[in-house]
């Protein structure tokens, strides 16, 4: 009996990683569009020289082709994200890719040691129309105070989540999470935000994670962002510090509570400690100033450690090295030499990585 060589799913994640068209990688391993394409379908399989070929191409371990591993689609039921603005389609597939292969990543790391996460699963009946009250039920499960959180990174891994710092390529998506049986959840946050947008897309992302389980549900953004809201700054808590905000307030308030200016003055309207003409006249200047791009006081970046203890736990303890790691576990060892562009790279726990 024939067994397959290759997953043709990984050749096309690692063409859309590149964020290559067919045409492009058929044009660099001397083929026709129609092959790659055929390929990718299944339909023809390419041999242990194509494959070199490909994985010399796209800069690659060989080893991926072979991976059995199902990818999952952006938005799909299993990956949710916060976005900005509608994304184009090109780099939602390179974002989709970046995702897989970091999961890929991520599991193989976590076969090797015992990881345990406390994240529930609330079913939709449960959260109704009151995500708040998930928000609060989290803060208590994890023995969190009725306060700010100064670092919610930590509390995240410690609860058993795993966080990636993700370069993703564009400003148009701050974070997404994919979460799938067995596993913990792996959140895949960007980089390249302020530290206050990076924690409350985290939060974001978490609220995702324990109350949706089905891109069909509706609402979920805005669930996801009333979650995040009550996680971050609970009503009982922050509710009197809101009333009658102003910029002034909002930017001392911004330095308690580590979210951002403008997150806090929707909080102060949501809790109608503000009217809602008063929310549009602060974001009007909140806009003046140019805060709502960059705001000031800004707040540093928090840096996950879950990841890259995974990676010195199987150099250090395992005694796996740099090329047993990057060809087998981060699929990023390569065939003989080739132009110097970057590889994927792998960010966690050393903010100069």
């Amino acid at each position: 009996m024939h067994t397959r060589q290759c997953n043709p799913a990984m050749v096309a994640l690692a063409r859309e990683a590149r964020g290559w068209t067919q045409k492009q990688l058929a044009d660099a391993i001397g083929v026709s569009q129609a092959t790659v394409c055929k390929y990718e379908l299944g339909s023809v399989e390419p041999g242990h020289g194509e494959l070199d070929l490909i994985a010399h191409a796209l800069q690659f371990s060989p080893a991926l082709f072979s991976q059995p591993d199902q990818v999952y689609a952006l938005g799909s039921s299993l990956i949710f994200h916060r976005k900005r603005v509608r994304i184009p389609m090109k780099v939602q597939r390179r974002v989709q890719a970046e995702i897989n292969l970091r999961h890929m990543q991520t599991v193989r790391l976590l076969r090797s040691v015992e990881h345990e996460h406390t994240f529930p699963s609330i079913p939709p009946e449960a959260v109704g129309d009151n995500p708040e009250r998930v928000a609060r039920a989290v803060r208590d499960m994890w023995g969190i105070n009725d306060g700010p959180i100064p670092d919610v990174t930590r509390v995240v891994e410690n609860a058993g989540g795993v966080i990636v710092l993700v370069d993703f390529g564009t400003r148009l998506i701050d974070g997404a999470h994919l979460w799938i049986s067995g596993m913990p959840p792996v959140f895949f946050m960007s980089r390249d935000v302020p530290g206050e947008r990076y924690r409350f897309s985290l939060a974001h992302e978490v609220g995702h994670a324990v109350m949706h389980h089905s891109s069909a549900l509706e609402d979920v953004e805005d669930q996801a962002h009333l979650f995040a809201s009550e996680f971050l700054m609970p009503r009982s808590a922050i509710r009197f510090d809101l009333r009658g905000l102003n910029l002034e307030s909002a930017a001392r308030l911004k330095r308690v509570w580590r979210v951002s200016m403008q997150a806090l003055v929707m909080r102060a309207c949501h809790l109608r400690q503000i009217s809602e003409s008063t929310r549009k006249r602060l974001f009007t200047s909140l806009s003046a100033r140019g805060y709502r791009i960059n705001e000031p006081w800004p707040v540093p970046l928090e840096q996950p450690t879950t990841f890259a203890r995974l990676l010195d736990f199987h150099k250090n303890d395992l005694g796996l090295t740099d090329t047993d790691l990057e060809e087998h576990v981060l699929f990023t060892g390569f065939l003989g030499p080739i132009d110097p562009i970057p590889k994927l790279r792998v960010i966690g726990g050393n903010p100069s990585a």
